[in-house]
């Protein structure tokens, strides 16, 4: 049994225990989490146990999906101190953000330790949608490569990315890109490009096979699929968009169940020469 529904066993009913999230995230001293519409009028009761957890000064509501082309959450503190603003740390590296203006998905985690590891010595890797550093640092600190280039659109989102690099002290390894990565990504440069978005990455997909290298490269592209069609759609975007180039695909995998009957996944692919 979770967390939540050992703490809220003696204040909800057995059925309200089967509609309690299996878990929340926890980003710094914020503890977010999402309620079904039955639950709502109980969420003063989950705030309170959740309040109870150690680090916890924050609690925030999720109210909606992630929106607009700036990423932007729907969250609602409906416990503690109204502040979210916050430092995280994941994988040896300190984040810096604020959990009601910019994107951090906590479920990633995984996948960004797992991309940081495949990096290997001298390459050049380009984050076409860098957010506040969540994928560039891990790979600057723990990685040896070349550089990094890390793109982000969004202004506040961008200004926690150049914090980020400064208390992380990737300076010399990161460049932070600000503005459209069709505009702004560095074409013929990459050995490596990581598309860590979902929704709109498709279409950004040729500009990804520009960024790399005449000789190719490893894209590691993002997209929210059907299940049905879980890796088929993917695949047949990324051979697209390499046109006449060759297609090898390393790896698919799922990171995670992005709504009912929707999947989040990731396809590694080489691409080859030009």
């Amino acid at each position: 049994m979770g967390y939540l529904r050992t703490a809220l066993r003696d204040s909800l009913t057995a059925e309200e225990l089967e509609l309690l999230p299996s878990g929340f995230d926890r980003i710094g001293h914020v503890a977010i989490l999402a309620l079904p519409p039955q639950l709502l009028p109980k969420s003063a009761d989950v705030a309170r146990a959740l309040m109870r957890l150690k680090g916890v000064r924050t609690v925030a509501l999720r109210e909606g999906p992630i929106v607009g082309r700036y990423r932007r959450p729907q969250l609602r503190v409906i416990a503690g101190e109204q502040v979210t603003e916050t430092v995280h740390k994941e994988h040896g590296c300190l984040f810096k953000l604020d959990m009601a203006q910019v994107m951090f998905a906590a479920g990633n985690l995984h996948e960004r330790g797992r991309i940081a590891k495949l990096v290997r010595p001298g390459e050049v890797v380009v984050d076409m949608f860098a957010g506040i550093g969540q994928f560039s640092i891990p790979i600057a600190k723990h990685a040896k490569p070349r550089a990094v280039y890390a793109i982000e659109l969004n202004p506040t989102a961008y200004r926690y990315l150049c914090e980020n690099i400064r208390i992380n002290r990737v300076g010399p390894v990161v460049n932070p890109l600000f503005g459209d990565c069709a505009e702004v990504a560095p074409r013929g440069a990459a050995d490596r490009v990581i598309m860590g978005i979902l929704h709109v990455a498709g279409r950004y997909l040729p500009i990804a096979v520009q960024v790399l290298k005449p000789a190719g490269g490893v894209i590691h592209y993002h997209e929210s699929v059907p299940t049905p069609l879980r890796f088929e759609r993917p695949v047949e975007r990324i051979a697209a968009a390499a046109a006449a180039r060759d297609v090898e695909i390393l790896g698919r995998r799922v990171i995670k169940r992005f709504a009912p009957g929707v999947d989040h996944v990731v396809i590694d692919a080489r691409i080859g020469p030009a």
